[in-house]
């Protein structure tokens, strides 16, 4: 009986560096990104959902509490927010509403300001990728639809049903570094998240950190970050011995209605102005000569 399969095709090889030696230093040449808080924007969801789901408690959210939340997993700030805020149910209880509300409103997030843009960028000067989920990869498949293309630039992925211990703990960027050919050393490698438990693990791991948090958390919170920025369009590779990133153009800003009614008096008062000077010039021209008469 012949064998009707079809061969399997080989991926084309990418030109990934080979595992650089430990001297590459401060030349970076793997980057792995947090899914969560680094390529999807996810940062306002958890706080949009407290204060949703604490209004049909007749509740609202102190900004005191809010920042107290800020660097805490999601049990920590349910059972904080339910005790601050004196609910008549337990925490457990409105931690369970506030997952089912933030599945609700995270079914479809936007990506982060920029990252489209870098991870295209380093795709094409073949700085290996990879993708950290704190998400089972049932659920990663789930996140990601509607932008399979743009994830298929990531060359790994590594889900939470993949590694033991969650962040603050470094397993998930110690096993990410390892899918990268040989283990390459951390000084080549550049994580990038945007919470305080995963720069964390990341600097345990000995990793160098691009942090991206909520504006509103308070620097305190990122000394362990090597930076810390409001959105990836500001990164610079350049800073980390990567190729070259063009700056994107400032955007041409729109006038305003009051600054097109203030341009167009300029403008009348400007042709008012002209059309006087022209006046006055006529005014004050002399009359045109008369042609003398011929002699008879």
């Amino acid at each position: 009986m012949g064998n009707n399969k079809a061969p399997i095709k080989a991926t084309s090889p990418r030109c990934l560096r080979c595992c650089p030696s430990p001297c590459c230093g401060p030349c970076v040449s793997y980057c792995i990104f947090d899914l969560e808080s680094a390529v999807f924007d996810t940062r306002h969801i958890y706080q949009r959902a407290c204060r949703e789901l604490l209004a049909t408690y007749n509740r609202t959210l102190p900004e005191a509490v809010l920042m107290q939340c800020g660097p805490m997993e999601t049990p920590e700030m349910a059972e904080l927010i339910c005790r601050k805020c004196s609910l008549p149910i337990v925490w457990e209880q409105f931690l369970m509403q506030l997952n089912e509300h933030t599945c609700e409103l995270i079914a479809n997030p936007p990506l982060m300001e920029g990252v489209e843009r870098l991870v295209q960028h380093l795709h094409c000067n073949c700085i290996g990728l990879a993708l950290i989920t704190s998400s089972k990869r049932s659920l990663f498949c789930q996140k990601i639809r509607g932008h399979e293309e743009f994830f298929e630039l990531f060359d790994h992925v590594l889900c939470a049903d993949e590694y033991n211990q969650p962040k603050p703990q470094p397993d998930c960027y110690l096993l990410a570094m390892e899918l990268f050919c040989e283990r390459p050393p951390p000084d080549c490698c550049l994580a990038f998240d945007g919470t305080t438990k995963g720069v964390q693990a990341a600097r345990d791991a000995r990793l160098q950190v691009i942090m991206l948090p909520d504006p509103e958390l308070p620097c305190c919170y990122s000394e362990l970050a090597t930076q810390r920025l409001e959105t990836l369009k500001d990164f610079d590779p350049e800073d980390f011995g990567m190729p070259y990133l063009a700056p994107l153009p400032e955007p041409t800003p729109e006038p305003t209605p009051r600054s097109s009614r203030v341009e167009k008096r300029v403008l009348t008062s400007q042709l008012e102005e002209e059309e006087v000077r022209d006046s006055t010039l006529d005014e004050e021209a002399p009359p045109p000569e008369e042609p003398a008469e011929e002699a008879a």
